[in-house]
């Protein structure tokens, strides 16, 4: 019990440190991505490039928690794929990019991901104690009048199902993909994002994606996983 409740404590801590460090639009992060108006498709992360993992280059970031030990990162290609390698060991952070993205015009959001090592833990994923993942993806938006919504995009160890919706502390959590029954395998994504943004907001304005970001943790558990992602994209709803 006194472990499940510093766990407690320090997630709190985690995600208070977070609002702080992240900035809000009116505090405009330097060179976030801009995407034309009349683009179809947007590259948001390419990890066959030359991205600069450490230190980030600008308008990215590798947000790192009080008392966490980060993830560790590496560009490779995984089964003939280039793919951001993400490893834990009882610890988590956030890898990600500023944005500056109308969703309404480009509302797809897709990408492929593989767990190679799932989270092994008796604690179960619906408590705060659980709330462990070995592959999520962190994005915020802010609507119309400038307020920040935030949610992610989570493989969940389960508990839950594809379109689910897993709540912690009143933070949603979007289930795109669960069990392990894949393991070691590519699986292709897509989620609308102007869905997911009137779900977590109970707004219908139009919004932009500000983050988007990798969030790889197993700090709660204090287990270990390996995860891989490819490029992450947005497309047009009418894109052929």
């Amino acid at each position: 019990m006194i472990r499940i409740a510093i766990a407690i404590a320090l997630l709190i801590a985690a995600i208070l440190l977070g609002s702080i460090l992240f900035p809000t639009d009116r505090e405009r992060p330097a060179n976030p991505l801009v995407v034309g108006a009349d683009s179809r498709s947007a590259t948001i992360m390419d990890f066959s490039s030359d991205l600069q993992l450490d230190p980030p280059q600008e308008g990215w970031f590798h947000r790192t928690f009080v008392m966490r030990t980060p993830m560790q990162i590496d560009l490779v290609s995984k089964n003939g794929v280039p793919a951001l390698r993400c490893e834990t060991d009882a610890s988590g952070s956030i890898f990600g990019r500023y944005t500056d993205i109308d969703i309404r015009k480009l509302p797809k959001l897709k990408w492929s991901w593989m767990v190679e090592k799932p989270i092994s833990t008796a604690i179960n994923e619906q408590f705060i104690a659980g709330d462990d993942h070995p592959v999520r993806l962190f994005l915020r938006f802010a609507d119309s009048e400038g307020q920040d919504h935030t949610t992610e995009i989570i493989w969940s160890s389960g508990s839950f199902k594809p379109g689910d919706y897993k709540f912690i502390m009143g933070f949603p959590h979007y289930v795109a993909q669960s069990g392990y029954g894949d393991i070691g395998r590519w699986i292709e994504e897509e989620v609308d994002l102007v869905e997911l943004y009137e779900k977590i907001s109970s707004r219908s304005d139009d919004a932009r994606l500000t983050i988007a970001a990798i969030f790889c943790d197993t700090d709660d558990t204090f287990a270990s996983s390996i995860a891989y992602l490819s490029s992450i994209k947005l497309e047009s709803a009418n894109r052929q």
